[in-house]
């Protein structure tokens, strides 16, 4: 799947998609937020949930590899030196 066809979707169908078919690279904490970073076929999507409310915020799809700067420390080494 492309970045765009995704995009498309509805936002249920994106979550299924990165559940059923995605990968999970790390998860990060910051106050009272959880971030989940997913591999989805050539790009990467962001999940923010709410951890009080335990309700998800935000998704953001994206391929550049700017957005993984947070995640950087927790990435295992060999998909750091794919991503180079």
């Amino acid at each position: 799947m492309k970045l765009d066809d995704f995009l498309r979707l509805p936002h249920d169908h994106q979550q299924e998609q990165l559940w059923f078919r995605g990968a999970v690279l790390a998860n990060r904490y910051e106050d009272t937020h959880i971030y989940l970073l997913y591999a989805l076929d050539l790009f990467f999507v962001e999940l923010q949930y709410d951890a009080v409310d335990n309700r998800l915020l935000r998704l953001s799809a994206f391929t550049s590899t700017e957005p993984l700067t947070p995640y950087l420390p927790l990435l295992p080494d060999d998909l750091l030196a794919e991503l180079g």
